[in-house]
């Protein structure tokens, strides 16, 4: 496994985003997301974009958990 996909992992875990959100937000099959985690598949352009689809649901997880501490 490559460091970025190690990354992205973690990163998925801790903010509790499932494979299934994550490849719906880069507009990618799930099957596909996870062979591209596994490192089997994937380029520059996939990482950037998954990277990119992960800062997304993060963000709009974050915002969320504020929202509901202010109510």
């Amino acid at each position: 496994m490559t460091d970025w996909t190690a990354e992205v992992k973690a990163r998925m875990h801790t903010a509790r985003i499932t494979g299934q959100q994550l490849a719906d937000e880069c507009g990618y099959n799930s099957t596909y997301l996870s062979t591209v985690l596994h490192g089997h598949k994937g380029n520059d352009e996939t990482k950037q974009r998954i990277f990119e689809g992960l800062e997304r649901l993060e963000k709009r997880q974050a915002d969320e958990g504020a929202e509901a501490s202010t109510e």
